[in-house]
């Protein structure tokens, strides 16, 4: 999804409360860009928690109840932790990466993209635990798309696990561009916009008129493209008639 249209508060404070009030028993590992971000969300999710007791049925343990690493009742909780730092806590049956790059600067970075990646396959995936009823946990990337090299491209690119010699589990993405294309997996027809209430497509334009090509194809339309290629626009392009 595109910057400031919401990713975190779905993905990283209401899905979480929505989970554990009806699974009060599972764990959930949140990793994003930084500690303190990562950990403000942990404490929203507690917050509201503790705040909507009169509807929900999930419960805070007393005895563990901080910001970035809490407890439910019932076994459940929440830890919350930065790409770069150790997951604390029991093993996650659910892990939520949001927004795993913060700026332009670290996406260009072959070194701090090498450094998620690093992350994810030694540090937060080790924590994954099935769920009582399958044999599989679940993995929730939300991201703004930076770079074709991203974690999600590095992903959604990965078909064959090289140690074991098998396919591994597939991903399943939705794209969701500022402006939709066709096929929108909201079901938007070509042109609409993703928050209209917020970015209409006048907002929409202006920020892509003054957005190089570069930045609005991945970060707004999530479909990052080459630097040093492939930056030609339809609208570059006048036909000509000839006439013999």
């Amino acid at each position: 999804m595109p910057p400031q249209h919401g990713k975190s508060e779905l993905v990283s404070h209401w899905f979480p409360v929505w989970l554990l009030d009806l699974f009060p028993w599972a764990r959930i590992i949140l990793g994003s860009y930084q500690d303190d971000y990562a950990a403000t969300w942990g404490k929203k999710v507690r917050n509201t928690i503790q705040a909507n007791s009169d509807q929900l049925r999930v419960r805070i343990s007393d005895d563990s109840a901080a910001a970035n690493l809490w407890s439910t009742t019932e076994g459940g909780g929440m830890s919350s932790s930065g790409v770069s730092g150790a997951v604390t806590g029991k093993p996650a049956h659910i892990l939520i990466i949001d927004d795993p790059i913060k700026s332009r600067e670290e996406a260009e970075s072959l070194t701090y993209r090498n450094k998620i990646w690093d992350w994810w396959t030694g540090t937060a995936r080790t924590r994954l635990n099935p769920l009582p009823w399958a044999p599989y946990s679940v993995v929730i990337v939300m991201n703004t798309r930076w770079h074709l090299d991203d974690l999600p491209g590095r992903l959604l690119a990965r078909k064959v696990d090289a140690d074991l010699a098998r396919y591994v589990p597939p991903w399943k993405q939705y794209k969701l561009p500022a402006i939709a294309l066709e096929n929108d997996p909201l079901g938007r027809k070509p042109g609409e916009a993703l928050w209209p209430e917020k970015y209409p497509l006048e907002l929409l334009y202006a920020i892509k008129g003054e957005t190089s090509i570069y930045d609005w194809e991945s970060e707004y339309q999530q479909a990052p493209i080459m630097k040093a290629g492939n930056l030609f626009r339809r609208e570059f392009f006048r036909p000509i008639e000839v006439l013999a």
